[in-house]
């Protein structure tokens, strides 16, 4: 993952310049360069990612094995009541 270039030094003195304190410039600075270096999706990252299509046989399958079990559980519940009638 790629990280955003982010100027610290410029921001803080913005911050200053709007009000904040030293203490609250240098913790706003440190959340937001956090949040910049931090796990950014790149070109390379989307080309991966699952397509509609995908999803949408990933969608199905699924539906047949909840499907699937939903009429094994709806047999076992009419052997039970069988069973204890």
């Amino acid at each position: 993952m790629a990280s955003v270039p982010f100027d610290t030094l410029k921001a803080f003195k913005d911050l200053q310049e709007a009000g904040f304190d030293e203490a609250q410039a240098e913790a706003v600075i440190a959340s937001v360069g956090q949040a910049f270096t931090g796990d950014l999706a790149t070109k390379e990252d989307i080309r991966e990612m699952a397509t509609k299509a995908d999803l949408h046989a990933l969608e199905a399958r699924l539906m047949v094995r909840l499907g699937g079990l939903m009429l094994g559980a709806a047999g076992l519940i009419v052997a039970a009541i069988r069973l204890l009638s």
